[in-house]
């Protein structure tokens, strides 16, 4: 919407992304299929997968499906393993200004990849599930992923979801901003069935100027492109 051409990489094994850009598993060939050709050595090709969802703004995203969910057996004697994403994204890197690649909620070869192709790294959290331990453990891989593989990885902050007036959201972020004074974001986003329907329908409520959500999705667009400017 600000003029930047904008990619989604879904590497989760679930696929959500994927549905929600309207792909569907019988179109073919996923990222998953290509790290396969990658650590077995043949040509591996991203232009080959990536396709575009005109009913979104005419972005562009990578698919994923249920498959990847393997990738954890093929990828374990691989040399260099954590470095497959970033060989494929290296191939049209310079061809965007963002490359948003959306992981699934567990630590894993898989995420450890993202950390390891990625610039910049944001931790949604829900206010209505507070886990410090469970914050506190992907922290400390960001660190170890910065001091080794990635020295360049920024920590962007950690992104308030499902928020509302309640005690329960209130004091979530109250504990948030003790425990991890700095990192989180001052825009939260708001708990609302507005994102049900806009999971059914498969369109962002960015677009949709009367949108809470969408609207505070757009300031934390712009918090985000501010940050990594930094």
């Amino acid at each position: 919407m600000s003029g930047k051409r904008v990619l989604l990489a879904d590497f989760d094994p679930q696929g959500d992304t994927s549905a929600y850009m309207g792909y569907t598993e019988d179109e073919g060939i996923t990222i998953n299929n290509l790290m396969e050709e990658l650590v077995s050595g043949k040509s591996a090709d991203l232009h080959d997968i990536i396709r575009k969802n005109d009913k979104n703004g005419g972005i562009e995203f990578i698919p994923a499906d249920i498959s990847l969910a393997g990738a954890e057996f093929y990828l374990a004697p691989v040399m260099a393993r954590e470095s497959v994403l970033k060989r494929l994204l290296s191939q049209i890197r310079d061809e965007y200004d963002y490359i948003i690649i959306d992981c699934q909620p567990s630590l894993g070869i898989l995420v450890l990849n993202a950390l390891a192709a990625a610039d910049g790294v944001i931790i949604p959290a829900q206010t209505q599930e507070f886990s410090k331990k469970a914050l506190t453990a992907i922290i400390n891989i960001i660190e170890q992923v910065q001091n080794g593989i990635n020295p360049n990885l920024k920590f962007l902050g950690i992104l308030p979801t499902m928020a509302d007036n309640t005690a329960m959201t209130r004091d979530t972020l109250t504990v948030y901003e003790e425990t991890f004074s700095g990192l989180v974001f001052p825009i939260s986003i708001s708990r609302s069935v507005t994102a049900a329907y806009s999971s059914r329908d498969r369109k962002a409520l960015c677009f949709k100027n009367s949108s809470k959500i969408g609207s505070e999705y757009k300031a934390f667009a712009e918090e985000v492109e501010r940050r990594m400017r930094q």
